[in-house]
């Protein structure tokens, strides 16, 4: 939707009410978007004081990918390919990705090895890059990869799979405490409340 030179998009969930907007140009371009879908398909007013970020905590990541879920939904690796770590005062930003010769291990459990103050300084993780893999088919050179990706401030990029992926992908994030129900579009332990648009940035 949008101009032709500005891709937007938006999630919304009549269920949980919850709306998730992914648009270039900053805060403003987020609210018009937020209210002209509001205004026409709701027929609502949104207060622009309501759009918040959901941050997110990605603490738990220092450990890994721990979901039981998805080795049972056939993933046989879960990897956290890459994080973005903030330093304490935030005057250093690193990025640290695990390479391929790692085989799958996260870049957790290589900076522990490698250079475990990071993580011991309780440095942010601001972004990070998971990485689940299911079991090579025959005759295939690679595994298929399902990745996400997520940063603190609230961005997923959970719309570029497909519906039942999503929700899928998003039961692994609630479980592990990243997403809180009320954040997620599927949800459906969650009762019809009031919209609450948010914006990704």
């Amino acid at each position: 939707m949008g101009y032709p030179h500005i891709h937007a998009l938006l999630e919304y969930s009549a269920h949980t009410g919850i709306a998730r907007s992914i648009i270039r140009g900053g805060a403003e371009f987020h609210e018009a978007l937020l209210s002209t879908f509001a205004n026409h398909l709701l027929h609502t007013e949104v207060d622009a004081d309501r759009i918040m970020p959901p941050t997110l905590d990605l603490s738990v990541l220092r450990t890994g990918f721990d979901c039981p879920q998805a080795q049972a939904d056939g993933f046989i690796a879960l990897q956290v390919k890459s994080l973005t770590l903030m330093s304490p005062d935030h005057t250093v930003k690193l990025e640290c990705t695990a390479m391929s010769d790692g085989e799958h291990r996260c870049v957790t459990e290589l900076l522990n090895e490698k250079v475990p103050e990071l993580l011991a300084r309780r440095w942010l993780i601001s972004s990070a890059k998971i990485n689940l893999y299911y079991p090579r088919e025959s005759g295939k050179a690679r595994a298929r990869v399902v990745s996400i990706e997520l940063t603190s401030k609230g961005r997923l990029n959970l719309h570029k799979h497909d519906r039942a992926m999503q929700y899928q992908l998003e039961g692994y994030l609630v479980s592990l405490g990243i997403l809180k129900p009320q954040q997620t579009l599927s949800a459906h332990e969650v009762p019809l409340a009031p919209i609450d648009a948010r914006r990704d940035h």
